[in-house]
């Protein structure tokens, strides 16, 4: 590199580039791998995680989660196809909902690219109260060792 170097007009082609992100273009994704997500849409700007949980909570008894795509665009993840489809018939006053294959290119596109972030919620067990009081005495055993053990140093 050399300071003293001229250059003439004719060296320089400035190239023109299109950035309308063709890259959201025609993705395909299969029905199988995404059937238990939808895509969640046309909701206000404000709306947190928490907001679209709660809306969905009559539809996510096992389990779901929000992947965000922008601020008025999120994927739900279902459990499975049929949480999904059963998700999709939600009666909201300020969202809608469609299957994420009949989504937008930009859903498509993030569910695409977080494939491995994406996988079936797993349900939680579920919990009677047998489940409960063990893990509730246990939890109090412990504190009650712990507590137990200080007072000896004293």
């Amino acid at each position: 590199y050399s300071h003293n170097t001229k250059l003439k007009h004719g060296d320089i082609t400035i190239l023109n580039t299109c950035s309308d992100f063709p890259a959201y273009a025609n993705i395909w994704l299969d029905p199988q791998e995404f059937s238990h997500i939808i895509e969640i849409y046309s909701f206000p700007a404000m709306f947190k995680t928490d907001d679209l949980l709660d809306a969905f909570a009559d539809y996510s008894e096992g389990g779901m989660k929000i992947k965000w795509v922008d601020n008025t665009h999120a994927l739900g993840v279902f459990s499975s196809q049929l949480a999904a489809t059963q998700a999709l018939s939600i009666k909201h006053p300020i969202l809608k909902t469609r299957p994420l294959l009949e989504g937008s290119q930009k859903a498509k596109w993030k569910a695409a690219r977080r494939a491995e972030f994406i996988q079936p919620v797993k349900e939680r067990p579920r919990t009677d109260t047998v489940v409960a009081r063990r893990m509730v005495t246990r939890a109090l055993g412990l504190r009650g060792r712990r507590f137990e053990m200080r007072n000896n140093f004293n």
